[in-house]
């Protein structure tokens, strides 16, 4: 993004309206089921009221799951009235949108009408643990390396991909989407995603696009204009683009592997240490032990759909248990092999449909338990196959144990918040129910003449 286009006050916001002829802007937030809830406002009455007194909008909304059900427990329940809440743009987050003539995007966080932060938004969620990390003396900076795959149309209910084969950076193939790659690289690098590669990835019609670090929220806020800018373009050239996990049977999962560093406050890493085992600091170790400990509870967050658990599977390249690496693909969390000022962790675990400010809450969270607690990382794996291990603690298999893994862990639920954590494992729960009734193709073809 420019330099001229950016913001910081909310007289940024307006002088920005005004110079760039802005006629309707977007007032978005990300709810409990995933799913980027918006507005568009006019740039009068945004202006003129939005920026400072907010947007109303209808709580019971926070209530209601993937399939637009309504889910009563997820929320104060018909005996609120469910009131308006408010939405209050964050200035920092105002972006003009170059593939929407006249038209830009700002993320706003809610509040009640008495003027008190909503507590259980996804965007709460996660601030208030970035805050609790910073009371710990630290910051963070983090990116997901976001996969996705772009089709040509849905025939009979079966996706057609943008290219076939299987054929992960092949220059055969990229060139002849080139037109998808240059189209996508251009627009999220103008809406300052800071683009650092394009490639096909190993899925047919499969892509990935990685984009630079930013610090604490700001992360998750990227990641969900990232989303959302490749599925706009995709529909304007003619394709769908999906986040979907797994939507093709047989074809590699998309994933969101989340590559995160901690900063102390004066700006060094601190999860380097020259002189500690692996260049790793006493805090990467201990913050590696916490995502390893509440590994099971940290996938309902990272893996928030039923259809996500169809990719963590053995010898697919992504994690199926809970453990660690140099520069293992195999391993929930991959330490690469920058250090100093570089040093990073890889958790490889999130699917591509994740809700960026939950799974950023969890996995944070969970380092962070694991810093206060100093728990030590086991299951450390080095040149051995890590799906071939049998003593590792595996991962969950559904969306409903890892449910129950997130309810019962106690440290986790402490530092998310119980109300948060029962909003979300309700609207969750329901999805998990409705998917169990519900009867596939794969069951009719598989018993309806057998039995």
């Amino acid at each position: 993004m420019a330099d001229d286009q950016k913001a910081t006050t909310l007289e940024d916001v307006r002088r920005l309206i005004d110079e760039h002829g802005i006629t309707t802007v977007r007032v978005t937030f990300v709810d409990n089921s995933g799913v980027t809830r918006a507005r568009n406002v006019t740039a009068a009455t945004f202006a003129r009221h939005g920026i400072t007194d907010g947007i109303p909008y209808p709580s019971a909304m926070l209530s209601v799951d993937t399939g637009a059900n309504f889910v009563v427990p997820a929320g104060a329940g018909f005996a609120s009235g469910y009131p308006s809440w408010l939405m209050k743009p964050d200035p920092s987050t105002f972006t003009i949108l170059p593939w929407v003539p006249g038209t830009a995007k700002i993320i706003a966080d809610l509040y009640t009408l008495d003027g008190d932060l909503v507590e259980v938004a996804p965007r709460r969620v996660l601030q208030r643990i970035v805050e609790e990390l910073r009371s710990e003396g630290y910051t963070t900076r983090g990116s997901s390396e976001l996969e996705f795959y772009v089709f040509k149309s849905v025939e009979q209910g079966i996706p057609q991909p943008s290219w076939t084969g299987i054929n992960c950076y092949a220059e055969v193939k990229q060139q002849q989407v080139d037109g998808i790659l240059a189209t996508l690289s251009a627009n999220l690098d103008a809406i300052g995603l800071g683009v650092e590669e394009a490639n096909t990835e190993y899925g047919p019609g499969q892509f990935e696009i990685s984009s630079t670090h930013f610090a604490g929220v700001r992360a998750a806020d990227m990641s969900v204009y990232y989303k959302m800018a490749v599925k706009e373009l995709m529909f304007q050239q003619g394709y769908t683009a999906t986040f979907m996990t797994k939507p093709l049977n047989g074809c590699s999962g998309s994933g969101a592997h989340f590559h995160h560093s901690l900063y102390d406050l004066g700006g060094k890493n601190a999860l380097a240490d020259p002189n500690g085992e692996h260049g790793l600091s006493d805090v990467a170790r201990w913050f590696i032990g916490g995502q390893l400990a509440h590994a099971a509870a940290v996938c309902a967050l990272a893996n928030s759909t039923v259809n996500s658990y169809k990719r963590l599977r053995p010898y697919t390249f992504a994690p199926a248990a809970a453990c660690w690496g140099l520069e293992n693909r195999m391993t929930l969390i991959r330490v690469p092999h920058a250090r100093g000022q570089g040093t990073n962790l890889e958790n490889r675990a999130p699917g591509a449909d994740n809700n960026p400010y939950i799974m950023m809450a969890g996995i944070y969270a969970a380092g962070l338990d694991g810093i206060r607690r100093r728990i030590e990382p086991n299951h450390f794996i080095q040149g051995e196959d890590a799906y071939a291990r049998t003593d590792l603690p595996p991962l969950p298999l559904t969306l409903r144990d890892a449910l129950a893994a997130l309810r019962a862990d106690e440290p986790l639920v402490g530092l998310l918040g119980q109300s948060w954590v029962d909003t979300y494992t309700a609207l969750k729960g329901n999805e998990a129910r409705r998917y169990n009734d519900y009867v596939s193709n794969w069951e009719v073809n598989e018993y309806l003449e057998l039995f």
